[in-house]
């Protein structure tokens, strides 16, 4: 009562002021006690996120034997978790240089759950088809999308160039084509390269040893792939484009792994671009590469090659030793907020600023 009396006697710009002080005190702490009772629960569709982890998981022991029964050991100093993922420094169809501990944090077969999470953010459904450019210099990442595709029950429409950076599929005897080859042998994936080129320098494989070449490629028409070797950027764009739209169906999403030289037709952007879901284009030059092109059509693109920021930002570790079992990881769940709470808050909010209405009816402004 004496309160009610001494606010009451207040004038009407005080009595403002404490009010306004006090929601401005009551939405500041409804904003943490919201914060502090958040909590993590699995994702609507965690169980398929982990269905394309189980699947790349067993794809991964598949490689790594056949990387063994060729002849190629392990390095345990390149390779700590003994993946056989991990490429040569050095080979025949090495084109640029990569960073180990991407390729390292790559080959986590949670990375198959965050490619999943990415595409049904994009609206991928089962049925639908997807564009995608693959470089070898991530096989990882590629079988990643591969699998997420699989649990989906979604159509990849899939080109591939053979070159990788260091540490990548750069095996000549050994290749993304070849990885790919052997999983379908085994039907542990559905979803497949059906085009390739040789990559590297004009995506014609400039400066790789011809016999080298001709034996991969030799190797990958027999499995009836398609090969495109044009020089000219401009008309391999072209080429790669009409692939693209010679499908039943418009794809509803672009996805891109590596750094191919078709993803952007400058280096500056391929360097400087946002990976996961591309929100802006930041592509400046002419022609125009496939990561624009499918952003300026407003086709959802996905952009997979800096590891140091793309895994962090999606729940899962950077380079770690030992990795983490499938299934582990906040990539399968989100933060969430508990409705009572925010309920209760709510309620507060508004009986406050009915108050705030009861105390201060609107002014009339005379006409």
């Amino acid at each position: 009562m004496f309160l009610s009396s001494r606010f009451s006697a207040l004038s009407d710009s005080r009595k403002r002021l404490i009010l306004l002080s006090l929601l401005t005190v009551y939405l500041g702490g409804s904003c943490g006690l919201l914060q502090a009772t958040r909590y993590r629960a699995p994702k609507p569709y965690a169980d398929i996120m982990l269905q394309a982890s189980e699947q790349l998981n067993t794809a991964f022991g598949a490689i790594k034997d056949l990387r063994l029964s060729l002849g190629h050991p392990i390095d345990k100093l390149d390779d700590p978790n003994e993946t056989g993922m991990i490429g040569d420094l050095l080979t025949d169809i090495t084109t640029t240089h990569g960073i180990l501990e991407a390729k390292r944090s790559a080959a986590n077969p949670n990375s198959a759950a965050m490619v999943t999470d990415l595409l049904i953010r994009c609206g991928v459904k089962e049925g639908d088809y997807v564009a995608c450019n693959f470089s070898s210099s991530f096989p990882t990442l590629d079988l990643a999308t591969v699998c997420a595709l699989d649990s989906i029950g979604a159509h990849g429409i899939i080109i591939n160039s053979v070159g990788a950076s260091t540490y990548g599929a750069n095996l000549p005897d050994l290749t993304y084509l070849d990885m790919e080859q052997e999983l379908l042998g085994k039907g542990l994936i559905r979803n497949h390269a059906e085009w390739f080129s040789l990559g590297g320098a004009g995506d014609v494989g400039t400066g790789m040893p011809e016999q080298v070449t001709e034996e991969i490629v030799r190797r990958a028409r027999s499995h009836g792939l398609s090969y495109i070797h044009e020089p000219d950027l401009s008309a391999n764009l072209e080429i790669r484009k009409e692939i693209y739209a010679a499908v039943p169906e418009k794809p509803v999403c672009f996805i891109n792994v590596g750094g191919n030289l078709l993803s952007f037709a400058g280096a500056e952007e391929k360097l400087t671009a946002a990976d996961g879901i591309v929100t802006e284009d930041r592509s400046s030059s002419e022609p125009q590469g496939l990561i624009p092109y499918f952003f300026r059509r407003g086709t959802p693109v996905i952009h997979l090659l800096n590891m140091k920021t793309l895994m962090p930002a999606n729940g899962l570790p950077y380079d770690p030793v030992p990795l983490p079992a499938v299934g582990e990881g906040d990539v399968y769940s989100e933060l969430r907020y508990d409705r009572k709470i925010a309920g209760l808050l709510g309620a507060g909010f508004v009986i406050l600023s009915f108050l705030c209405f009861r105390i201060f009816p609107r002014r009339h402004i005379p006409l």
